[in-house]
């Protein structure tokens, strides 16, 4: 798997380095620049303690340290884990498997958060109760129905599915959404966004 990412890695572009309205981080839910909601699905605290699952570049990590967050993030693909480290040598980034960190980590998080990652691409029965385990807040989680990485498993599952398997492993407040295409795009494809929290 860690290779399928890599090559991933190599064949996307890198975040830009401002976006359109000149910031040198933000928060993106969606494939399309400057578009979609941000950082407040999440629901943060002052100083939040936040996980994202499959950090890819650290381009959303890197925004999420920017709002004065204590954000960490996992990838499986040496090249994505080295390219955020080089970007931004000051993000907690770690190389490794989402299910055994969540397993090994000491940390309860605020939030845990997927963008285009883990949540689409590891099976939600055994990654779901790891989670659960470690949150303390909000999970949050995007895919879109565009092929992308088709090499490897995944769970597009639909809204009331993902509601499903949320509610038998111990989540609540379970919202969705489809964050539409923005006009520019054309014919490109939606966004699915899903929110819960775990109870105290």
């Amino acid at each position: 798997m860690p290779g399928t990412w890599d090559q991933y890695a190599q064949d996307c572009a890198p975040r830009r380095p401002v976006n359109a309205a000149g910031a040198s981080t933000w928060f993106n839910w969606t494939q399309y620049p400057d578009h979609g909601p941000g950082l407040e699905v999440l629901d943060l605290k002052p100083s939040a303690r936040v996980l994202e699952l499959g950090c890819g570049k650290g381009g959303n990590l890197a925004h999420v340290r920017a709002m004065g967050h204590n954000g960490v993030g996992v990838d499986v693909s040496p090249v994505q884990v080295d390219h955020a480290r080089t970007r931004w040598p000051h993000l907690n980034v770690i190389l490794g498997d989402a299910v055994a960190y969540l397993e090994g980590a000491k940390t309860q998080f605020d939030a845990v958060y997927s963008v285009f990652g883990a949540v689409w691409f590891v099976d939600p029965e055994v990654l779901l109760p790891a989670i659960h385990r470690r949150l303390r807040g909000t999970l949050a989680f995007s895919w879109s129905p565009m092929n992308m990485v088709s090499a490897l498993p995944r769970w597009d599952l639909e809204f009331d599915e993902w509601g499903d398997r949320l509610d038998e492993h111990g989540f609540v407040d379970i919202e969705h959404r489809e964050v539409t295409p923005p006009a520019s795009a054309g014919r490109g494809q939606p966004t699915f966004l899903v929110r819960a929290t775990r109870p105290n």
